[in-house]
């Protein structure tokens, strides 16, 4: 998932700063608000259209124009399969979006991480070694400004979102490159990279648990 995608965001360490341990999930009352006015809106706008086609395929007259004229009744159908697509791809979207929980894991020596979905669990783990640095990357939204640090792999589907605060003190930044072992790096490094975050390329380790 995006690093955007997680909006909060619990740490925690071991007495040494190993394991170090982040649970990440999106927040949960603006997403089903979201979702609410997303279905109602559907709702309102598809079921009539189906009730109306339901209702003219009853017709003998309707049911004959249609085998008579194929075109058109292609055309009417493309026409609602772009409704009922308009509305399933982004409320498809947000289910996915509520029902994802990422789990993270940094050891001296790996970085594992368990994504829980609605389908199952899936967990993929890299060595710490393979990543390149931290990036402290400052995003602005229409709800504000938030920074992040997110620790950048040469695969953008490995790389892992560490924290979220409104503001990251250079202390912090300068505490975890160095319990990590690894230099900080600029945020433009998270751009240019086309791959989704949401699709890990052949993971080191990868298994999937029924739900």
């Amino acid at each position: 998932m995006r690093p955007e995608a997680f909006e909060c965001v619990d740490i925690t360490s071991g007495p040494s700063g190993f394991p170090l341990n982040s649970q990440q999930s999106s927040a949960r009352a603006p997403g089903i608000l979201h979702l609410g006015l997303m279905t109602t809106l559907a709702a309102v706008i598809v079921t009539p259209q189906l009730m109306l086609a339901g209702y003219a395929l009853q017709s003998p007259d309707i049911r004959q124009m249609i085998l008579d004229q194929p075109l058109v009744s292609f055309q009417l159908a493309i026409a609602m399969a772009f409704w009922i697509g308009l509305f399933a791809w982004p409320l498809k979207g947000l289910f996915n979006r509520l029902t994802w929980q990422r789990a993270v894991e940094i050891t001296p020596d790996k970085v594992t991480v368990a994504d829980t979905r609605a389908r199952g669990v899936s967990q993929w783990s890299a060595p710490l070694a393979s990543y390149k640095g931290v990036a402290h990357h400052i995003r602005s939204s229409l709800s504000g400004t938030r920074h992040e640090l997110i620790l950048v792999h040469s695969e953008a589907a490995r790389s892992v979102l560490l924290m979220t605060a409104d503001n990251i003190p250079e202390a912090e930044i300068s505490r975890m490159t160095s319990l990590l072992r690894l230099p900080q790096m600029p945020a433009r490094e998270l751009y240019g990279r086309r791959r989704s975050l949401e699709t890990p390329a052949r993971p080191l380790s990868w298994r999937t648990v029924p739900a």
